[in-house]
């Protein structure tokens, strides 16, 4: 009679294990989910505004953004444990991000293409981490160099919208919250159950940068409303 009671919970607590576990990994594939849907629908609309010209992104930031969002993936992908789920954020912004590059070429097409100064320090560091992770293949090196590239990508669309210039604002309030939102899942995908420190690195560098620019955009409006109220 022991052996049986000992018998039947261990069963027990593997049924609950495994019953846990079902619920975790079907959670984290339903956050996955949400955070790639709103990462798409957020990069599509993007485009459209681009194309009717309600937005003049700066062509440097997308450029970085694809040389990092590309390679962290690669990096990631390079280390020893990797999650398709984990990197839900990474890997749909790696399409994105292209397609939204793809879009700027044409709308600028014949158009020279022009870079300040702190665009061109931007793309440098751009490059040396790429040469950088290129020679060492380290995923560490790649994942957390590649961030630092990620963040410097920020720079010229934060000098943009931090210039209190008359006009709208030349990016969209609703595109950079709610890629903070799905940012944030993305966090939260990667500290529950098996903690993937190395992914959410990804995830937390754009929730932070994404409410930066939200900040800064919300500064500007704020600025725009109050000159004109006090214009008339």
């Amino acid at each position: 009679m022991p052996a049986f009671e000992q018998y039947y919970s261990g069963a027990l607590q593997e049924a609950t294990r495994r019953k846990e576990t079902f619920i975790h990994v079907t959670a984290s594939i339903c956050a996955a989910s949400v955070v790639a849907l709103l990462d798409v629908w957020v990069g599509a609309r993007y485009c459209a505004k681009l194309i009717r010209g309600e937005t003049s992104p700066r062509i440097a930031t997308w450029l970085i953004f694809e040389i990092g969002v590309v390679m962290s993936l690669a990096a990631y992908f390079a280390s020893r444990d990797h999650s398709i789920v984990k990197a839900a954020l990474n890997l749909t912004d790696a399409i994105v991000v292209t397609v939204i590059l793809a879009a700027l070429f044409i709308e600028q097409r014949g158009a020279k293409i022009l870079f300040t100064r702190n665009e061109q320090l931007c793309l440098a560091i751009s490059s040396i981490t790429l040469a950088a992770w290129t020679i060492t293949k380290t995923a560490w090196i790649g994942v957390v160099g590649f961030q630092v590239v990620m963040s410097v990508a920020y720079f010229p669309t934060i000098e943009s919208v931090w210039q209190l210039q008359p006009g709208r604002s030349p990016e969209p309030i609703e595109t950079w919250g709610i890629n903070a939102v799905a940012a944030l899942i993305g966090v939260a995908i990667d500290v529950t159950g098996r903690h993937d420190y190395v992914a959410m690195l990804y995830p937390l560098r754009a929730f932070l940068l994404c409410m930066t620019i939200v900040v800064l955009v919300v500064r500007r409006e704020r600025k725009r409303i109050t000159h004109n109220f006090l214009g008339r």
